[in-house]
């Protein structure tokens, strides 16, 4: 039986050796991606069961990346929190528009990191904030 598979996208190298050893505390396997254009082809190889993602990319955002994961009808189901340290008003609202299962803001402590991966991995829900 395969480990079910978290896929974490951040341009950060810091942050994906953080996020992966993290997950390495859990039940799942870390799928590391630093850069848009591998998430799409990625996560169709991969199939994870969740998505974490950075907003801020180079070259993209991640509401253009989640766009592009909705819309093929393999990874449409895969709840994508978005994973940024951006504060503005709406912001929350306008994530669950664009089809976000939730937000988890940098910087975020462990226990709040892996509720996150705990909530998604269950399948999620309405749309909730962490941090």
């Amino acid at each position: 039986m395969s480990v079910p598979a978290v896929l974490i996208v951040d341009d950060n190298a810091v942050n994906l050796e953080l996020y992966g050893e993290l997950l390495d505390m859990t039940d799942y396997r870390a799928v590391l991606v630093a850069r848009a254009d591998q998430v799409v082809p990625t996560a169709l190889a991969e199939r994870p069961g969740l998505i974490l993602l950075d907003l801020n990319l180079p070259g993209s955002s991640g509401q253009l990346v989640a766009s592009d994961l909705k819309s093929c009808p393999e990874l449409a189901p895969v709840p994508i929190l978005a994973l940024t340290a951006i504060r503005r008003e709406g912001l929350a609202d306008a994530l669950e528009r664009a089809g976000f299962a939730g937000l988890v803001s940098k910087p975020c402590g462990v226990e709040t990191f892996l509720a996150a991966v705990q909530w998604g991995m269950a399948g999620a829900g309405e749309f909730r904030v962490f941090g």
